[in-house]
Formats: C-alpha cells, sequence, structure tokens
C-alpha cells in the first residue's frame, strides 16, 4: 500500500517502518530530500498507528498537513471520524512552536503544558493495545531559522515525553539544512538526540551490504558524540548551578544594603560617589539619582568639616576604618547630623578597589544630647541663683533701707531724688533676679499700665555713663502717652538686655536708634499690640552667631559676657504671647536691629490714648 522504507533502532535492529513501528516506543529521525517522498514515508508511519487502532498527533506545516490528509484519505481512512474519537490529532506547528518559546529557546516547563494535554486526549481515543504515535516538524522549522542549538534543545525534550508516555516518536529534517560543512556538527548531534534514523533518498539507493557499514558508522559516531555531549552537558550544568548560587548571594546582598535604613554609599578611590542605597536617596532629598552619582563626596559636606572629612576618606584608603560626625545639608535644603563610618573594600587579590562609606542620622539623639546639656547648665544656674540670693539678701536689704532714710530726708534736689528712686528700683530687682534664677523674674504682683516713655528712659539712663564714654548718638522715638499693660520688671529686663547689646556692638562715636509704635502682628496681620524696636550700626552678626543668637549661655564676649541675656529676654516676650524678630549683616553698612511685639490680648495689652492715635 506503501513504498517500503528502512531503518535502524538503537540497538541495531532492522525494522519495517509499517505495522511493526506501531508498536515499538522510540524516537526515530527521518532526513529527506524530496517532499513527496517524506509525505508518502510518513502517511505509512500514520497510517500504520490508525489500521492498528492506535492515536496520532501530527504537528506539521498547514501545507504538509493538507497533503498529508489527502494520502490517508486516497488509501480509505477517514480522518474525520479520527479525529472525532481524538485518534487523529492535527496541530500547525509554528503555532505550536510560539507557544512554549521564551527568549529564544524552548521552555521545559511550557512545553510540557503545551504537548501534554495533546497526548492525554490521544490516549483517551486508544483501542486495545495499541500505541500513540507523534510527529513533529517544529525541530526543522527552528533550523530553517538557523536555530540548531534549539533544535537539539527541543528534540531532548521530546525524548523526556516519549519515555514519560511510551509513544513512537518522529521527526523529520530536509537534507538540505546540513548540506554545508560548517552544519555537520549539527546533524551529528541531532542523530545523537534519536533512537533510530531513515536515511535520505540517495542512500537508500547504495547497496544493502554499504547501507548497514554506514549506518553502523554513523550510530558509533552518535554514541561517541552522545557521551560527549552527556559530559558536556554536565559541565554546563554545573556552571548554572554555580552562577545561580552567586546570582542569589548577589541578590541576598543587594536586599540586605536596599533594606538598612542607614545611608549607603560607594566611592571609587578618587573620593566620587558610585551608589547610593534607597534610604540615602531618600534621607539626602534626591530626586534623581544623577544629581549626586559621579560627585565627589567630600565636597558634599560643609567646608569648615571637609579636613575631618577627607582624614576619615584617607584612612579607610590607607586600609583602616575611618570616622567622624558632621552636618551636611541634603538636596531637600534641611540640614541633618550624621555619624559616618567608611571602610574599604578589596578586591579577590586583597587590594582596595573601593570605599563604602555608611552614614547614619543622629540628628534627633543630638538634638537630645545638646538638650539635656541645656538642662545641667540651668539645673548648675539655678544652683548659683539660689546661692547668690541667699547670700546677698542681707547687704541688700540694708542698701535699701539706706535708700528709704536717704529719699524721706527734706530739701533733697529734684535730680538727686530721682535718682535714689531709680536706684531704688533698680535694687528691687536685683534682688528679684537673684532669686528667680538669673533673670527669670516672676513676681506675684498684678500686672499694671506702664508708661513705655518712661521704661525707655530709665533704661538708657541706666547705661548713661557708658554711652557717654562711647560717645554714642541715641535718637528716640516714642510717643508720650503710649502705654504698655504689663510686669514692670520683666519689660525693663528686655528693654536693658537690649540697649546693653546694642551699646557693646557700637564702635565709639555710633549711633543707636530706639523706637515705640502701636502695630499689628506681623505674622497674621490681625492682632494689634506695640513694637519696640533697638537699632545700631555696630559691627553686625556673622551668620553662624546669627544662628545661636537666642541659644543660652552662647556668648561672644568670652571675659564678660554670660550668654543668658538675650535667651532671657526671648524667654519673657514670648511668655506674654508675643515675638522677637532680628536682623543683622556684617561689612560696609554694618549693624543690627531687635524688635519685640507684644500683643494687646493676652496678657500684655498696650493702648495709647485718644491723643496718640
Amino acid at each position: 500500500m506503501f513504498p517500503h522504507q528502512s531503518t535502524i533502532d538503537g540497538d541495531g535492529v532492522h525494522l519495517s517502518l509499517g505495522r511493526a513501528a506501531v508498536n515499538n516506543c522510540s524516537h526515530t529521525v527521518h532526513f529527506y530530500e524530496s517532499d513527496g517522498l517524506f509525505l508518502d514515508s510518513l502517511a505509512e508511519f500514520v497510517g500504520g498507528a490508525l489500521s492498528a487502532e492506535g492515536a496520532c498527533v501530527i504537528l506539521a506545516t498547514e501545507s504538509h498537513l493538507q497533503r498529508l490528509h489527502e494520502r490517508l484519505e486516497s488509501v480509505g481512512i477517514d480522518v474525520t471520524l479520527a479525529a472525532k474519537r481524538n485518534q487523529y490529532i492535527a496541530l500547525e506547528a509554528r503555532e505550536t512552536l510560539s507557544a512554549f518559546m521564551r527568549d529564544g529557546w524552548p521552555d521545559k516547563n511550557l512545553f510540557f503544558e503545551t504537548i501534554e494535554p495533546v497526548l492525554e486526549r490521544a490516549h483517551s481515543g486508544l483501542r486495545g493495545d495499541s500505541c500513540i504515535v507523534a510527529f513533529g516538524e517544529m525541530v526543522s522549522l527552528l533550523c530553517e531559522e538557523g536555530q540548531y542549538e534549539q533544535a537539539v534543545r527541543l528534540e531532548d525534550l521530546w525524548n523526556e515525553i516519549a519515555h514519560r508516555h511510551k509513544i513512537s516518536l518522529r521527526c523529520a529534517y530536509p537534507m538540505t539544512l546540513f548540506a554545508n560543512e560548517e552544519r555537520q556538527w549539527s546533524y551529528r548531534r541531532v542523530c545523537a538526540a534519536h533512537g533510530g534514523v531513515v536515511p535520505a533518498e540517495s542512500f537508500t539507493s547504495l547497496s544493502s551490504s554499504e547501507s548497514w557499514r554506514m549506518v553502523s558508522s554513523l550510530q558509533q559516531q552518535a554514541s561517541t558524540l552522545q557521551a560527549a555531549i552527556e559530559m558536556r552537558q554536565r559541565e554546563i550544568d554545573e556552571r548554572i548551578r554555580v552562577e545561580e548560587k552567586l546570582r542569589r548571594t548577589e541578590e541576598f546582598a543587594n536586599t540586605i544594603v536596599e533594606s538598612s535604613a542607614d545611608c549607603v554609599k560607594v566611592l571609587n578611590l578618587d573620593g566620587r560617589l558610585e551608589y547610593m542605597n534607597a534610604a540615602g536617596v531618600m534621607a539626602m532629598g534626591v530626586t534623581d539619582p544623577g544629581q549626586v552619582l559621579g560627585k565627589n563626596w567630600i565636597e558634599l559636606w560643609r567646608e569648615e568639616d571637609r579636613p575631618h572629612v577627607r582624614a576619615a576618606f584617607n584612612a579607610a584608603a590607607g586600609g583602616l576604618t575611618g570616622s567622624f560626625q558632621a552636618e551636611c545639608e541634603t538636596f531637600a535644603g534641611t540640614t541633618r547630623y550624621w555619624d559616618v563610618k567608611i571602610t574599604p573594600a578589596r578586591g579577590a587579590h586583597g587590594q582596595i578597589e573601593r570605599l563604602i562609606a555608611v552614614s547614619r542620622d543622629i540628628t534627633d539623639l543630638r538634638a537630645a544630647q545638646l538638650a539635656a546639656i541645656h538642662a545641667e547648665k540651668l539645673a548648675t544656674a539655678g544652683r548659683m541663683a539660689a546661692t547668690i540670693a541667699h547670700e546677698i539678701n542681707n547687704p541688700l536689704e540694708a542698701v535699701t533701707n539706706f535708700l528709704y532714710l536717704a529719699l524721706s530726708s527734706n530739701g533733697l534736689p529734684e535730680d538727686v531724688r530721682r535718682y535714689l528712686e531709680i536706684a531704688d528700683r533698680e535694687l528691687t530687682r536685683v534682688a528679684h533676679i537673684a532669686r528667680q534664677t538669673l533673670g527669670f523674674y516672676r513676681s506675684n504682683s498684678t500686672p499694671k499700665l506702664l508708661p513705655v516713655a518712661d521704661l525707655v528712659r530709665d533704661a538708657l539712663m541706666v547705661y548713661e555713663r557708658r554711652l557717654r564714654n562711647k560717645d554714642l548718638q541715641v535718637e528716640v522715638s516714642v510717643h508720650p502717652e503710649l502705654r504698655v499693660f504689663g510686669k514692670e520688671g520683666e519689660l525693663r529686663q528686655a528693654l536693658l538686655n537690649l540697649v546693653a547689646n546694642a551699646i557693646d556692638a557700637c564702635h565709639a562715636g555710633g549711633s543707636i536708634w530706639l523706637r515705640a509704635q502701636k502695630t499689628k502682628n506681623w505674622t497674621n496681620g490681625q492682632e494689634g499690640g506695640i513694637r519696640i524696636t533697638l537699632a545700631d550700626n555696630g559691627i553686625g552678626m556673622s551668620p553662624e552667631v546669627q544662628k545661636r543668637v537666642f541659644a543660652p549661655f552662647f556668648t561672644t564676649k568670652a571675659d564678660v559676657g554670660t550668654g543668658i541675656g538675650l535667651w532671657i529676654t526671648k524667654c519673657l516676650i514670648e511668655q506674654r504671647g508675643g515675638y522677637v524678630h532680628f536682623r543683622s549683616r556684617q561689612g560696609g553698612r554694618s549693624g543690627t536691629v531687635m524688635s519685640f511685639f507684644l500683643p494687646s490680648g493676652l496678657p500684655a495689652v498696650s493702648q495709647i490714648a485718644a491723643a496718640a492715635d
């Protein structure tokens, strides 16, 4: 019925490819030169299986499927009925191939997911002891695209599935795919992947003895190649295993670095940034890593801290561990304080290739430490104040009594009486200051309405000698009817602190301007009150001093200053619901302007008589 073909199985046994092939669960390759003869041989292969009540799975091109169908119908096989019984399952090869190819290679899991359900269907069509036969043309399609290694890989997958499901499998290649010398190795690889070979038509025209010798030689070479391939495959598998282990180790290391809350950076030996982890990018306010990568890491720090940074960098570059603490401004404009450790990263031969810098944000910790230090200083000041108040209380009472007797004398000149009254008030304030922790005077007396002009005049009179000694010009602008409702000791203390600082800042012959006026709160533009402003044309303050001007115990007058005057002034004003502002500059037109605002609500009230409106 069909042309007779011959083949050799894996043991060198000569088989007919007709009905006998149905019961031989093997993997055979057919090399062909004529498309027509190839289809005749395939029709015999399929027809023999169907005649034995077996099932067939055919994966071929659209053209080959159509012509195979015609050949089977011509010998009386009802292909349509066989298909309904799941005895004849035909799939388009290119479409099926695309279902399990990933990144240019057959994916094992997808291959089994695609082919095994088809074989299960074929199993349901089996009758009796019959077997499944399968034909696949997908391997030749891969070779047509130059993907010979992928074709061999697919042959290996077919071998696995053939053994698992006990099927008789055949594939086919046009000999033109192996026509040149460069493809002989691929030809041998393909042969080695099969248990049987159906040679091309020109090969079968040889004499029987010649055919046997060539086939035997081919099988021997295939066996040798198979051993070499298996060894090579073991080497490949081992390399893949090692590479996978390295990849997982690298992923684990990357996960640790990226999960760290610290800012982790990699620097080259020139000090330039090569890497920064996600936590560092966030902490530094970086929106684009390109903002920092490639930049000199040392230059990101404040100029005054760079010597410490450079020393730590050099220590790490020399094989040691460098460390320092410093402030660094983030790209978002905030200033943070960092504790930094920098260590060397060595290569395979022990040489230092890079440096690893780990920065921890300790801004909050440092603030807590400074607060603790300030609290201790305040506690010390409180203990000193208590001692001072106890020791000077008796002398102060004696002086107070003598002032009282002097004021009670008859015939005192008015100027002398006024001086004695001022001295009495100031002596009373000294006693309060000593008892209330160096200036935190919290009188239990009820606040009263105070004339601002008198407060200003008395403050200037206290420092009259110092003003005259430095030949300072003072300009005062205060409405005589301007009143403020508050505690006299607190307001007098605030004014005296500002006047004393202005005198200290001015050169001989300088000027001081003092002004008080009715105004509104600058911060909201709504609340009414008074503002007292004191300006001078003195030396001004540097940016660094301006940052710390209200810090307790900070002073630029190391020999005579206590560092608490402005701090006390700010606290007194803010306790009354007000605020203190200042501006200062150095250079050609240097000077400082200090002002404080007291609201007309709680608890200090500024009032101006109707005549002042």
